[in-house]
């Protein structure tokens, strides 16, 4: 779940400097308790800014746009009273965080209400939503990211020393944070491709049909989307052409078609965490149909890095594997009723999750996705040159 902190920049707690002091707000506020990834962007929530350089310049107008702005979906602990105050006329400064729980969600709320007269309350933000998009994703600063009590803050495309902040590294550290310094590759840039309303349906129509499956909950499919998303956001078309299949599948062949999406997603996940290689990966052939073999590889040098490597629990990991792909490929060739697919794709889900759980900074890889871009951007300036 993404969620929005918000509070009244023109307070007077804050005599016109707010950043700060709502920053040492949040830091007390227990963020530090989690243990859950969270990426975390600042700022302030652009509406009238962006009313003012529309065609539409009104007084109705702002309040339409603030009005489907400040729309919480299921997680509601906005003060409507205070927010109405400040919404129209005020700044509205945002700290918003990717991948929080709700029960976490509401210890932080319940924390800072009690810390400051500023605070205007929390929301769930969806990014399929087009005002969450603009004013909550698009247009905040994307700058830490924060797992109990570690954080990193982020620099863009290798410039790091001219993004290192030693006032925010002593604040930090102040609260008790290790600190570090992450490149955050090439999101939010020209680059990404994947910053568009379609993309996010996507990963929508993905998440509300799977925290719907028996052993499937919200935490662990919101959890599942934000590593896949640092890992390559190209996964989701993948999934969303699951949902789609398994969502109207009527008939033998249609089942099958879903089936060939699981499989598909498997060998793309493998490309991502173990590229094809020609030379062997202890006995096994990792070449570029051999995904399978890859996703085995993957999970033994994992265990092997983390120095936990056990053999059984290798076996268990591989018998997962070599389950779903057998399922996966046979549904293309024999029987399966939609019901049982459905299982198996949970079984995908808790597996990837497993996987993902071993060592999920291996997920992060900040330019694999943009790859191509870049490549085409170099190809266009070779040629101009030439």
């Amino acid at each position: 779940m993404n969620i929005a902190f918000l509070f009244d920049a023109d307070h007077d707690d804050f005599d016109g400097y707010y950043g700060i002091p709502i920053m040492k707000l949040i830091l007390q506020s227990g963020i530090a308790n989690s243990d859950r990834n969270m990426r975390v962007s600042i700022g302030d929530i652009l509406t009238t800014q962006f009313v003012s350089s529309s065609q539409e310049r009104s007084v109705s107008y702002l309040k339409f746009v603030c009005e489907k702005t400040y729309s919480p979906i299921n997680f509601n602990r906005l003060y409507s009273d205070k927010l109405d105050q400040s919404m129209y006329k005020k700044s509205v400064f945002c700290w918003l965080f990717q991948n929080m729980d709700s029960t976490f969600a509401e210890n932080v709320h319940t924390n800072l209400c009690s810390l400051s007269e500023a605070y205007l309350g929390a929301m769930d933000v969806d990014f399929s939503n087009e005002f969450h998009l603009q004013f909550f994703r698009n247009s905040l600063i994307e700058s830490y990211r924060i797992k109990r009590d570690e954080c990193s803050i982020f620099y863009s495309m290798g410039n790091i020393d001219e993004c290192k902040d030693y006032d925010i590294e002593r604040i930090f550290e102040q609260y008790g944070f290790a600190v570090s310094y992450e490149d955050r590759g090439l999101r939010k840039t020209i680059f990404d491709k994947y910053d568009d309303i379609k993309h996010f349906h996507r990963i929508s129509r993905f998440k509300n049909y799977f925290i719907n499956l028996p052993n499937l909950n919200e935490n662990l499919v919101d959890d599942l989307i934000h590593n896949l998303e640092e890992l390559h956001p190209e996964l989701f078309d993948i999934f969303a052409a699951a949902t789609k299949a398994l969502q109207t599948a009527d008939t033998k062949e249609e089942v099958a078609q879903a089936a060939l999406s699981g499989r598909r997603f498997l060998e793309s996940f493998a490309n991502y965490i173990f590229p094809p290689q020609n030379e062997s990966f202890n006995g096994r052939d990792v070449g570029k149909s051999n995904y399978k073999n890859r996703l085995w590889a993957y999970v033994e040098k994992t265990l092997k890095e983390l120095r936990s490597f056990e053999e059984e629990r290798l076996e268990l990991f591989g018998a997962r594997i070599d389950s779903l792909v057998k399922v996966f490929c046979s549904g293309l060739h024999s029987e399966i009723s939609k019901e049982n697919l459905e299982t198996e794709f949970e079984n995908l889900v808790i597996l990837i999750s497993d996987m993902i759980a071993l060592k999920p900074s291996n997920m992060v890889k900040p330019y694999l996705a943009y790859r191509d871009e870049i490549l085409g951007m170099l190809h266009e300036a070779f040629r101009e040159t030439n």
